[in-house]
């Protein structure tokens, strides 16, 4: 596999670290607690916001490698960002399914960097199934009534709109819910890696038949836009464990014991020898679920799901190493490790675990072994 990059992916990666570069970290941490506006409006002003949208729709007709670009340098910089939240999963189900007066009512706006459309879809007890939905939708006259909860809403104190699956008659419906609605409870909290997550109660929430989005269920392309999501969270681990990686080997360089540096200790280089490798197949596996998002349903969750199970074990691996080799100093608020590694260990728990994509990587590989052995069976092979 080539993983050197295109003439026009290295300007777009050398300028993003460059951006990033000049953000100063307390900056770059409260674009997670605070929503930095500033910073949304630099990522805004360089069309970031619409890489992956169509140029028919405002967008710069990017696909998901250059996401993963993005994101890859987010995770290097550690910007705690709701930019896949936002960008990918909220507009791309945005532009996926909705009507020309919805994009221009959210799609236009959030690519502006003037609304933050949100997906709210996790519910107590999914365990990584995105068909578990259990708010329900009513038709009315005035349109539909939402009754539910849904939990760890990342970016939800901040949205102008969240996308609210529910349950119409067994299949699952999106619809437009305004933040200030009459019904809608929020409650933020914060997550272990930095950023803010929340709860939203809705009671009863009335919304009108133009604020359905989609008109059939809306399962297949939340499967196909989470895996996108997902593939991008896996570009962002990638460039934390780089970072911690390269944090690690810098600090053996300085960290002197018995009068040399312990950089110069052949067990601790077998030991960030190991970490590169484990980088190094977290990049390959990044690049695969990039290139899988517009496959085939089942190369796509074998490149995505494989992926995400593969970086989370090595994730965890470099996160590991890189705490023990700094010592004492590791568990320290004066070095900046202990961000990636919330960062990575946030990363193995987000989006389905990595049991979860495990399974679902199985499921699949079972069931194409069984058509396999049915064609055999035939004489179809």
């Amino acid at each position: 596999m080539n993983l050197n990059y295109s003439e026009e992916h290295s300007i777009l990666r050398d300028g993003a670290r460059r951006l990033l570069a000049k953000m100063p970290a307390n900056a770059l941490a409260a674009a997670g607690g605070d929503f930095h506006r500033t910073f949304w409006d630099q990522i805004a002003d360089l069309g970031w916001l619409g890489l992956p949208f169509a140029e028919a729709n405002g967008g710069v007709g990017c696909g998901a490698l250059e996401i993963a670009i993005v994101a890859e340098e987010l995770g290097r910089a550690g910007a705690v960002t709701p930019f896949i939240e936002i960008v990918v999963i909220a507009g791309g189900l945005i532009e996926a399914l909705g009507t020309h007066a919805q994009r221009a009512a959210w799609l236009e706006p959030l690519i502006n960097g003037t609304a933050i459309p949100v997906l709210a879809h996790l519910e107590n007890g999914a365990r990584g199934k995105l068909d578990h939905v259990r708010t329900v939708a009513v038709r009315n006259r005035e349109g539909y009534a939402l009754t539910g909860e849904k939990v760890l809403v990342r970016a939800g104190q901040w949205a102008d709109v969240f996308l609210v699956t529910a349950l119409l008659d067994d299949q699952i419906a999106l619809f437009a819910v305004r933040a200030g609605a009459r019904g809608v409870e929020i409650t933020s909290y914060p997550t272990v890696n930095g950023g803010r997550a929340a709860d939203v109660r809705l009671s009863r929430v009335v919304v009108g038949l133009e604020d359905r989005i989609g008109e059939e269920s809306i399962l297949p392309t939340l499967e196909a836009v989470h895996d996108r999501a997902v593939a991008a969270l896996c570009a962002d681990a990638v460039g934390a464990m780089d970072a911690l990686l390269a944090a690690t080997v810098e600090y053996t360089k300085q960290r002197v014991q018995f009068g040399k540096p312990i950089a110069s200790f052949q067990a601790l280089q077998h030991r960030m020898a190991e970490m590169a490798v484990r980088c190094e197949e977290a990049r390959a596996s990044a690049l695969l679920a990039a290139l899988s998002c517009d496959a085939s349903k089942s190369q796509r969750i074998r490149g995505v799901s494989g992926a995400k199970a593969k970086i989370g074990r090595a994730s965890r691996h470099v996160a590991q190493e890189a705490i023990q080799l700094h010592g004492a100093m590791g568990f320290s608020q004066e070095l900046p490790i202990g961000n990636w590694f919330k960062r990575l260990y946030a990363f193995e728990n987000s989006f389905g675990s990595t049991r979860d994509h495990l399974d679902r990587y199985a499921r699949v590989l079972a069931s194409a072994e069984m058509r396999g052995n049915l064609l055999y069976e035939r004489g179809e092979s």
